[in-house]
């Protein structure tokens, strides 16, 4: 295992900006930050083969990680890169109505909680078969071993690497490969209704009916 922390931003409490829950951009920003602190310097590689790949912020830079929507093909040229791509959202319910029982000393208002399980799927591009293999591997492994620090940092309930794929000739280049890492986590949204005048009283019926 290598000898390697945490971003130093992810230690500690939460910012203020995990108090919007974890949003698709969120996410992506989070495992952007998580996989270019982890190449930006050879003692965190734990993969001998990989060591040269140093990524930098401005060219030349050994590797590219980048997410889905800001990349394009040309962009990776002969550099190995990890491209980051967020999968559909699923909500599932955990109670009729998503009514939720608060805590005794908060009993104002209604309150609500739903689940949502999300994903992201990083695609690891290497110049060949075995090169885009081992980035795949050297990812995991990063997500891996820091899920369950990962998970607790961003109050999450679930944070697991779900499934690496087969490997695959990149569609947009016939020099490259593709192995791509998919993570699932799962979160709790919670909010409160207060109830400011009678409900009926809030609709017009003026506006529905034209009149």
């Amino acid at each position: 295992m290598a000898d390697e922390a945490l971003p130093s931003w992810f230690t500690g409490e939460p910012s203020a900006v995990c108090s919007l829950l974890p949003q698709p951009l969120l996410m992506t920003g989070l495992f952007r930050s998580l996989l270019t602190s982890h190449f930006c310097t050879s003692r965190n590689i734990q993969t001998p083969d990989l060591r040269q790949l140093i990524w930098q912020e401005t060219p030349p830079s050994g590797i590219l990680i980048e997410s889905k929507h800001r990349w394009r093909p040309d962009m990776t040229q002969n550099r190995p890169a990890v491209i980051i791509g967020r999968n559909a959202y699923q909500n599932q319910r955990i109670g009729i109505g998503d009514r939720h029982q608060p805590s005794p000393r908060n009993t104002e208002g209604t309150h609500y909680a739903t689940m949502w399980l999300g994903s992201h799927s990083l695609f690891c591009i290497g110049g060949t078969g075995a090169q885009a293999e081992l980035l795949a591997t050297e990812v995991q492994r990063e997500l891996t071993e820091f899920g369950e620090e990962i998970r607790k940092t961003m109050r999450l309930h679930r944070f697991a690497v779900t499934e690496v794929s087969a490997i695959h000739e990149l569609e947009e280049s016939t020099e490259n490969f593709v192995v791509h890492v998919t993570v699932g986590y799962a979160f709790q949204e919670l909010w409160l209704v207060r109830a400011q005048t009678p409900p009926l009283r809030r609709i017009s019926l003026s506006m529905i009916l034209d009149l």
